[in-house]
C-alpha cells in the first residue's frame, strides 16, 4: 500500500504557484524595503512553499511548509522571527542585508518532532521588480521525541506584494 505523504507534496505546490501566480495578477510593487508579504517557493534542504510578513524595514515573520528529502515522509513547518542588517553589504550601489533569527520547527510524518532553530542568511531586493531572492542556512536541536542537532539551507524566490 502506498503512503500518501508522498502525494502531498505535489499537490500542494501547484496550489500554491497557482494562488501566488493569482495574487501576482492583482499585486502592486513594493518599496525595496522589508515592509509587507512575500510568498514563493525555498529550495533546499527542505523544499517547499515559504511566506514572509515585514512589520518594520529590518524585521519580518517567515514560515516555511516544506518537505524533507532526508526523511522523505517528513512534513517540516518552520516559523521564524528575522532581523535584517542593511548596509553591511552593498555592492555597486546594491544593498544585499545580512539577517538572522530565532524559530521553531514541527515535523509531521511517520513521527512527531519538535526544535528550535537559529536561520542566518543573505537577502537581494530587485528595485523594479517586485521579487526577492534569499539563501539561508539553518543551526537547529530537536528537542522532541530525542535531542539532536540539525542544519538546513536553501535558496528561496519570493514575489512581493
Amino acid at each position: 500500500m502506498k503512503n500518501r505523504i508522498f502525494h502531498a507534496p505535489r499537490a500542494l505546490l501547484v496550489a500554491g504557484l497557482a494562488l501566488g501566480l493569482a495574487v501576482a495578477s492583482f499585486a502592486q510593487t513594493t518599496a525595496p524595503g522589508a515592509k509587507g508579504w512575500a510568498a514563493g517557493a525555498f529550495l533546499g534542504e527542505p523544499t517547499g512553499l515559504t511566506v514572509r510578513y515585514g512589520f518594520t524595514d529590518t524585521q519580518s515573520f517567515e514560515a516555511k511548509a516544506a518537505w524533507s528529502f532526508y526523511s522523505q515522509t517528513s512534513l517540516l513547518v518552520q516559523a521564524n522571527y528575522l532581523q535584517e542588517f542593511p548596509g553591511i553589504v552593498v555592492i555597486k550601489g546594491q544593498d544585499f542585508p545580512l539577517y538572522v533569527g530565532v524559530g521553531a520547527e514541527v515535523n509531521v510524518g511517520n513521527t512527531f518532532g519538535l526544535g528550535i532553530r537559529i536561520p542566518g542568511g543573505i537577502l537581494y531586493r530587485f528595485q523594479k521588480i517586485p521579487l526577492e531572492l534569499a539563501f539561508e542556512l539553518g543551526l537547529g536541536m530537536q528537542i522532541i521525541p530525542s535531542t539532536s542537532f540539525q542544519g538546513s539551507g536553501g535558496f528561496a524566490v519570493r514575489y512581493r506584494f
